[in-house]
């Protein structure tokens, strides 16, 4: 199987397949999603941006969604990059990387976040289980229901919190602020007001120099909750009053929204109407896909990249390959 992938791949990517693939879906943007970055991408980030440069015609997320509206066009192979939860490691080793290679970012702030008064939540269970002294834990995730938490290697400390976190994603809202409430108790670790710098958020002086620099700020949410299971009394300080934070602090119009987690069954009727009532230009999914031309701005599909996706890989999603027919990207 390994020799007929090596085989498949030299043919893709040394005899014109690509291209080929590329082609057919020429009409359709790439919005392609990061996170978070650290020293370890630079090389290969900038080798991802240089590849993302040559195949494809990077544009602004402004520039897809006035296309979506039908107010513009776009050029063949558009793309843009997107980067969820606005993190301080962008500012440092992913902004000089894509001003360099001029493509267009959006990075979507957690209102709360960028303003101090929380870090985010699956940061907090990852911290609490790297840095307990425990090897293993019964977690009432809620009541009445338990996880067992193998810690008693760094793999399956790693596995454990993934665990968690996908287990806490489909919990009532209520439920899971009482587990994250009680992650000292259970682990025995002290959160520390602050996330630690490497988890840290952009501040607002700090998103406002990027702005200046030409990237778009969007909304992510005040509290990086899954809106689906978010009472209907919360969802308006989520989405608009998200917003209108954003904006005072800011000082300039946030005109695009990003669902935390992003699939279907995280976003939910009631909150999809919310951010297309709050004024949002657009809102951003973890749906896997490209976008045609009239596709809708309010339920845009992306990609998923990292700092260290590798340009083979990368050229190969651009061009159309790996989409699965239905699936969504479980992440943060």
């Amino acid at each position: 199987m390994t020799i007929l992938k090596t085989a498949a791949r030299t043919v893709l990517h040394s005899m014109g397949g690509l291209a080929i693939l590329r082609r057919t879906r020429r009409g359709s943007s790439r919005v392609l999603m990061f996170h978070s970055f650290d020293e370890g991408d630079r090389a290969n980030l900038d080798s991802l941006c240089a590849e993302i440069a040559k195949t494809c015609q990077p544009v602004s997320l402004h520039d897809i969604v006035e296309a979506a509206h039908g107010r513009s066009a776009l050029p063949y192979y558009a793309v843009t990059v997107t980067i969820d939860d606005a993190y301080r490691s962008y500012l440092r080793w992913g902004h000089p990387v894509f001003q360099r290679h001029k493509i267009p970012v959006t990075v979507f702030a957690v209102a709360g976040f960028s303003d101090g008064r929380l870090w985010l939540w699956p940061d907090q269970t990852e911290f609490a289980l790297e840095h307990t002294n425990r090897t293993s834990i019964r977690a009432e995730v809620r009541p009445g229901k338990f996880l067992d938490l193998d810690l008693s290697t760094a793999v399956s400390r790693q596995t454990s919190t993934g665990e968690l976190n996908e287990m806490l994603k489909v919990i009532p809202d209520e439920d899971r602020l009482a587990f994250i409430a009680g992650l000292e108790s259970l682990t025995g670790v002290s959160i520390p007001p602050h996330p630690p710098e490497n988890r840290a958020a952009m501040n607002w002086d700090e998103l406002r120099a990027i702005a200046a620099d030409g990237v778009e700020i969007g909304c992510h949410t005040d509290t990086h909750p899954i809106l689906s299971r978010v009472s209907p009394a919360k969802l308006a300080g989520e989405i608009r009053g998200a917003k209108e934070f954003l904006e005072s602090r800011l000082r300039f119009p946030v005109n695009h929204f990003c669902y935390p987690n992003g699939r279907a069954i995280d976003i939910g009727a009631a909150a999809a109407e919310m951010v297309r009532s709050a004024g949002y230009l657009s809102a951003t999914t973890t749906t896997w896909g490209m976008n045609p031309r009239q596709a809708d701005p309010m339920a845009i599909k992306r990609l998923p990249f990292s700092g260290e996706t590798s340009p083979q890989y990368a050229a190969e999603l651009l061009a159309g390959l790996h989409l699965p027919a239905n699936a969504n990207a479980q992440v943060q």
